[in-house]
């Protein structure tokens, strides 16, 4: 299995001018604009994707997943899955998408989102390559203003901490690893491996 993003999210679900109030910086005081901007694409870059803490797009964004084979079930690598293309290279090498009627998704809160092929469904002969079968996966909850306030508060509080206390080591909760407002915050944003 390999997967690649292809595209990512247009902007960060937390703004520099969001950060900069959260963190008492006036507007018009630009000196740590770099600093900050950091913070938050660290704070995402932690939370974010299949390999965030998180394990969820928080922005919306397009990841290719490819498989040696079609399963005959699969545990989509991130959430929440917004969509899905599933493209495969046939026995003469020519790209071929599969129709949507031929599998389903079925989602759980805080599970992963799993793809199973519909009973019955006659899968197609594959070329003999490393990854015939190309699966697009559309997953975020929508754009910047989409984000739940509670992940946006979270991405918030991080900054905020890492801005206040740039060296130091901070008190945490020893379960989340976070400060305990900003672990339970996470965890309810947490996807069940």
């Amino acid at each position: 299995m390999r997967l690649t993003l292809t595209t990512p999210a247009a902007d960060l679900p937390v703004s520099l001018e969001e950060a900069k109030r959260h963190c008492r910086v006036e507007a018009d005081d630009t000196e740590d604009d770099p600093l900050i901007e950091g913070l938050i694409a660290g704070a995402v870059d932690y939370l974010d994707g299949p390999s965030g803490i998180l394990g969820r797009a928080i922005v919306t964004q397009t990841w290719l997943l490819e498989l040696p084979s079609f399963p005959v079930a699969l545990d989509l690598p991130l959430e929440p899955v917004r969509s899905i293309a599933i493209t495969y290279l046939d026995a003469s090498g020519v790209e071929q998408t599969l129709p949507d009627g031929a599998y389903e998704l079925n989602a759980q809160p805080s599970q992963r989102t799993q793809l199973a092929f519909v009973s019955g469904t006659a899968l197609p002969v594959l070329q003999n390559t490393s990854w015939p079968v190309r699966i697009s996966i559309v997953a975020g909850f929508g754009d910047a203003s989409a984000c739940p306030s509670g992940l946006k508060t979270a991405i918030k509080m991080m900054v905020g901490l890492w801005y206040e206390h740039r060296e130091a080591i901070i008190p945490t909760d020893l379960v989340s690893g976070w400060p305990a407002p900003i672990g339970a915050l996470l965890a309810r944003w947490r996807v069940s491996l």
